[in-house]
């Protein structure tokens, strides 16, 4: 594999890229098609992603106003392998933020996707929010993703960009409850 840099006229230089030709030949070194970051990220971004459905809890559409209301995916990091300029692409993909959108205007990032309630897990372990008010509210959730790249068994390299997945929106009616006392006779 060889860096291509440009040199610039104040005298330093660049990189704009890679290129790899399996000959020693000189002019097929200059003619082969660079691998700028530009066809990286655009190799990236044709990738199918898994989804990473939002999940919230209680279950049913439903949470109480001050009640922790649980959220969470399933975003696991993975590889793909493809084909970019007659070369092979190893592409590392990684979830690395989570976008809350909670409804009302209110979102919440964080690199954690959460997980579902076990009895026993104390609740600052989870990705949870606590609506103050009764009404409607829709949720969602954006997945970015970041990647590093490398040309056969070369080093890694990271991709310059990021890509997005965003969940279906979900519906949420949070309810106040009513205490209501009640005789054991």
């Amino acid at each position: 594999m060889h860096t291509v840099t440009a040199n610039l006229p104040n005298g330093t230089s660049n990189y704009v890229g890679a290129t790899c030709v399996e000959s020693g030949d000189p002019i097929a070194a200059a003619t082969a098609p660079v691998l700028t970051p530009g066809r990286i990220l655009e190799a990236f971004r044709r990738i199918p992603l898994p989804e990473a459905p939002l999940a919230i809890q209680p279950p049913g559409g439903e949470t109480l106003v001050n009640f922790d209301t649980i959220l969470h995916t399933q975003a696991d990091p993975f590889q793909e392998t493809v084909q970019l300029l007659g070369r092979q692409i190893t592409f590392d993909i990684t979830p690395a933020t989570f976008t809350w959108t909670l409804g009302k205007g209110q979102t919440m990032t964080t690199t954690d996707p959460g997980q579902p309630w076990t009895p026993g897990t104390p609740m600052d372990a989870y990705v949870s929010h606590r609506y103050t008010q009764a009404g409607p509210v829709t949720l969602q959730l954006t997945t970015t993703w970041t990647a590093r790249w490398r040309l056969s068994n070369g080093p890694w390299r990271d991709v310059n960009g990021t890509v997005t997945m965003t969940s279906p929106a979900q519906d949420l009616q949070v309810r106040t409850a009513q205490p209501q006392l009640v005789s054991y006779d």
